[in-house]
């Protein structure tokens, strides 16, 4: 089922981006506009910032450029952040909101979701720079586990022969003609949403076709492994789940939802020397994501609290088991207009 709500603050949140001209938000930052207006008006709410990869072009291969941020423009967000925020972790702000108790101003945590191999030199990046940030990790998908399926058929789709290839599962059908870049993208998108909008046994069997046709080996994995894990325990990093498959999680129904939600955690403190106490709900693009039954999940498996996808500050109104974050891009003006500016547009929500 389709998510109106998230759609329409996706549509605000692309025509706030697009009216501010990147001359002016880049004009802003060079000029000290935003600093003023974060001494004059601080932030009250918590800006939860939400990244995944950290890659250059060859990231293309196993993550969508639309989550990549390059290794450069990361390094100018970190030190950015550090320089003019409170930055603080995401466990410290649950409990001050979940409490009451205040917020600095301008406070701001770092998130990543996924657990690819690229994260543990974001992590020492953070660590450089005195920062810390929450990694949530698909639990079952890192180096020992079974391959992440987002980047396998991306992987796959982009590595397939010319030509037409169809996959069908159940009700499930694709059917895409692969002659170029945009078609091969085009098919990754397609084949991602009707995985997303069905059940883990229709995304298996969809995976093992498209596996059946592949001419490529993969790489052994672009995902974390659990010594990189363990290092950025050591670097003062947060680890939240993820689930273990990604699943859409109201598409896998309640029993395999669950299955997902308390295995992660059970698997990821199993390896770890602290308790995963966050999660977060892996996104189902225009396909409802979470519902009221799966936070109750979540809370019940012992979280204490669960971020969203929904762009938005984090603050006293705020679901603990459904927490806004803050879509990340490459420039550093673009994040220090979402910060500064969309913090006007979207309020926190029951």
């Amino acid at each position: 089922m389709s998510n109106p709500r998230q759609a329409t603050s996706v549509h605000r949140l692309r025509t706030l981006r697009g009216a501010a001209a990147p001359f002016a938000k880049a004009a802003l930052l060079r000029t000290g506009g935003y600093a003023a207006l974060r001494r004059l008006l601080p932030s009250r709410n918590a800006a939860i910032l939400r990244y995944h990869a950290i890659c250059d072009e060859a990231g293309y291969a196993y993550a969508d450029p639309s989550i990549c941020i390059s290794p450069a423009a990361f390094e100018a967000h970190v030190r950015y952040l550090a320089a003019n925020y409170s930055v603080m972790r995401l466990d410290e702000i649950v409990r001050r909101l979940a409490t009451g108790a205040p917020l600095p101003p301008n406070a701001v945590a770092v998130t990543f979701d996924d657990g690819y191999a690229d994260n543990l030199n974001a992590a020492r990046t953070l660590h450089r720079h005195g920062l810390s940030a929450t990694f949530f990790l698909t639990a079952g998908c890192l180096a020992d586990g079974e391959p992440f399926w987002l980047t396998e058929i991306r992987r796959l789709i982009l590595a397939l022969p010319a030509g037409p290839v169809t996959l069908s599962a159940d009700a499930a059908r694709l059917h895409a003609l692969l002659d170029d870049l945009n078609s091969r993208n085009k098919a990754i998108r397609a084949l991602t949403r009707l995985i997303k909008s069905h059940t883990i046994p229709v995304r298996e069997k969809l995976r093992e076709q498209l596996r059946g046709l592949a001419v490529c080996s993969l790489p052994p994995t672009d995902m974390l492994r659990w010594a990189d894990v363990a290092e950025m325990e050591r670097l003062g990093m947060t680890i939240g789940a993820h689930t273990l498959t990604h699943p859409n999680l109201p598409s896998a129904q309640l029993a395999a939802a669950t299955a997902e939600i308390v295995g992660s955690k059970r698997r990821l403190e199993e390896a770890l020397t602290t308790p995963v106490t966050l999660f977060s709900y892996p996104n189902g693009g225009a396909e409802r994501y979470y519902t009221p039954e799966l936070q109750r999940v979540v809370a019940q498996s012992g979280f204490e609290a669960a971020v969203s996808s929904r762009n938005g500050f984090a603050g006293v109104g705020s679901d603990l088991y459904a927490l806004e974050r803050i879509e990340v891009e490459e420039r550093l003006e673009d994040l220090v207009f979402a910060l500064e500016v969309e913090r006007f547009a979207f309020k926190p929500q029951p």
